[in-house]
């Protein structure tokens, strides 16, 4: 990996970090579990999906297999997951992946919250230890389906800015609904 995209990366990951953290904070235990709706999550189940989820896509990103026969990389493609990771788009729903989905993993915000912390630092330190091409390595994703580990990578970092976005809007519900 060339510095300039690893220092891209790395910058990358630690903004869509400190964004989620930051839609997280001062949120109230008691208005983390508040649903703006029975078929809606909340706070809580948001952060336990993203801590789970980073987790998962992670290992997508460091179990990635050699591309046999490499395409020639399609920088478009890749720019439009660049792009849509860091403006995600709010309008489209997504049902979240077997496994991910919000259980109860989590008894506080703050462990969620933990638990995406320790995995995001794993993925910092991954990208400023790789001296692999992450474009000549493949990984199946839920909803991108056959995609390169770079690209991935950069799925892993939009998908926390989603997130904190849905955090923002059920805060602003949860005031409405208080008011």
């Amino acid at each position: 990996m060339e510095e300039s995209e690893k220092r891209l990366l790395l910058d990358a990951l630690r903004e869509s970090r400190q964004a989620f953290l930051a839609a997280l904070d001062g949120v109230p235990e008691a208005e983390a579990v508040w649903k703006p709706g029975p078929d809606q999550w909340s706070v809580l189940e948001c952060a336990e999906h993203v801590a789970v989820a980073e987790g998962l896509m992670f290992r997508l990103v460091t179990d990635g297999t050699p591309i046999t026969e490499p395409a020639p990389v399609d920088r478009n493609r890749e720019e439009r997951f660049r792009k849509g990771a860091l403006a995600p788009d709010r309008s489209r729903k997504f049902v979240a992946p077997a496994g991910t989905g919000p259980c109860g993993r989590f008894a506080s915000l703050s462990e969620a919250a933990e638990q995406f912390t320790a995995s995001r630092e794993r993925a910092i330190r991954f990208v400023e230890a790789c001296t692999e091409d992450l474009r000549s390595l493949s990984t199946v994703h839920p909803f991108a389906g056959r995609i390169t580990c770079q690209e991935c990578l950069w799925l892993l970092i939009g998908h926390p800015l989603r997130h904190a976005e849905q955090v923002r809007e059920i805060r602003a519900m949860a005031r409405n609904h208080r008011a």
